[in-house]
């Protein structure tokens, strides 16, 4: 596996923790504590994928990648056939489904991996290393993915809807008024 498998993997994993931390703060205990605990892990995945110089548990990766998104959809559907859309309102659509696109690339990514290590020789394992302006460009355009789809995903969570806006004065801390604040 490339390194740049790799850090694609490891952003994704910490973009998917993100989001579903930032869902525990609007979910019912018992949707609350898994959330937390799959974001957690996937935080902590993500980052000791990218400093460290291998994939670490990959088929449990894999699992705990589609765990959430089947722990969703089951919800959902139980919310549906019980006619109680309370049970699964706490997790907004979009914040989720982001969070269900990166843990499906997680999954899709780690099965070609794993289905490639199964098939090939232990000769053929290592991958050349790419220059560093592929590996830096790869890295931007992952950098750039990830932060556009993760950043309306917070704010669609509550926690981002009662956020301040940008370019707020602070709780009034600032009185834009002021000599030398602006006009």
């Amino acid at each position: 596996m490339s390194v740049i498998t790799r850090s694609w993997l490891s952003f994704a994993a910490i973009g998917a923790g993100v989001i579903h931390l930032a869902l525990v703060i609007s979910s019912p205990l018992a949707v609350g504590i898994p959330l937390a605990l799959f974001g957690l892990a996937e935080l902590t995945w993500g980052v000791l994928i990218l400093v460290k110089d291998r994939l670490l548990v990959p088929r449990l990766a894999q699992a705990g990648a589609l765990a959430p998104v089947l722990l969703w959809s089951l919800l959902t559907v139980t919310a549906t056939l019980l006619a109680a859309p309370q049970i699964a309102s706490s997790l907004r659509f979009v914040p989720m489904g982001i969070a269900a696109l990166f843990e499906l690339f997680i999954a899709a990514i780690l099965s070609v991996i794993l289905r490639r290590r199964s098939s090939d020789t232990p000769a053929a394992r290592a991958p050349k290393a790419p220059s560093a302006v592929r590996y830096l460009a790869a890295v931007i355009v992952a950098g750039v993915l990830v932060g556009g789809l993760t950043t309306p995903a917070l704010a669609a969570t509550q926690a981002g809807s009662v956020a301040m806006e940008h370019g707020g004065t602070m709780g009034g801390m600032m009185d834009m008024n002021m000599p030398g604040m602006g006009h």
